[in-house]
């Protein structure tokens, strides 16, 4: 693991939603060498009303999308991506977990292509799915690039109903905390007013600070959450359907690591 929390290398990033990797990690971004950001769904859940308000679905995606190009147009060495099934289509806000097989596909090629040092990501915390959804791909990924992956926390709902933001879940010791400096904190302020469709949300985390650590292996294990409480797109949304999507994905030829590290025999030394 690299310690050196001055600068990364070429790092790609793999978030939910825009907006995500400048809440939980802009400052890392700052201090990359390269890098790339993957949006994993496209930020426009249904059940909302957001169709009311933007006209369309389709219409607020593409804003929110139009914001992550202003907001990532900062960093000059930095560049984005969005996950696609095999028609082009990009996985719907809320419902990635249902697509895990099609999106590893696509994840599998752009880290072929960009071939990073490095990949962040989620941690597994049980507040938004999609973000679950995210950290497992992740680990598929890189166990067979044999790639190091960072997670950071957003946010999750303790036992006695408190909401918790930018912590991780379950204490350990390897937690890397990145002080961000002046100048970098007016860079990420920056990049969050980009967000203008999210700043009652992004106005809730702070900026002075990111945490990560490593990703351990089949953290899905861990889960204690019996729900996503921070979801109302349908009731009943329990962690255990979640669960079972994972083993699916990892019962899947496409998801076995020996599939994926059979292309990565291919995948070019640099970008």
């Amino acid at each position: 693991m690299n310690t050196n929390t001055e600068k990364f290398g070429k790092v790609l990033v793999l978030v939910a939603h825009p907006d995500d990797e400048t809440i939980g990690c802009s400052g890392l971004l700052q201090r990359a060498s390269s890098a790339l950001v993957v949006f994993a769904v496209d930020g426009s859940p249904p059940h909302y009303g957001f169709e009311n308000k933007y006209g369309s679905l389709q219409q607020y995606s593409d804003i929110r999308f139009l914001e992550a190009a202003v907001a990532l147009k900062t960093l000059s060495h930095c560049s984005f991506r969005r996950l696609a099934s095999q028609s082009g289509a990009h996985f719907v806000d809320q419902h990635l977990f249902d697509r895990m097989s099609e999106a590893l596909t696509s994840l599998n090629q752009f880290v072929c292509r960009f071939s990073p040092d490095l990949i962040v990501t989620h941690a597994l915390e049980g507040g938004h799915i999609d973000h679950d959804a995210c950290h497992v791909l992740a680990a598929h990924i890189a166990r067979a690039y044999s790639l190091m992956v960072m997670e950071f926390p957003s946010y999750w709902k303790a036992d006695d109903g408190r909401d918790i933001f930018q912590q991780f879940r379950n204490h350990r010791n390897d937690e890397v905390v990145l002080r961000l400096s002046e100048h970098e904190i007016e860079v990420k302020r920056q990049m969050l007013a980009s967000y203008r469709t999210q700043q009652v949300l992004t106005s809730i985390f702070h900026l002075h600070t990111e945490r990560f650590r490593p990703a351990l292996q089949e953290r899905e294990k861990e889960c204690t959450w019996a729900n996503y409480a921070f979801e109302n797109r349908r009731r009943g949304l329990k962690a255990t359907l979640f669960l079972e999507k994972v083993e699916e994905l990892n019962r899947s030829a496409l998801a076995s690591d020996r599939s994926i590290s059979n292309e990565s025999e291919t995948k070019p030394s640099n970008s």
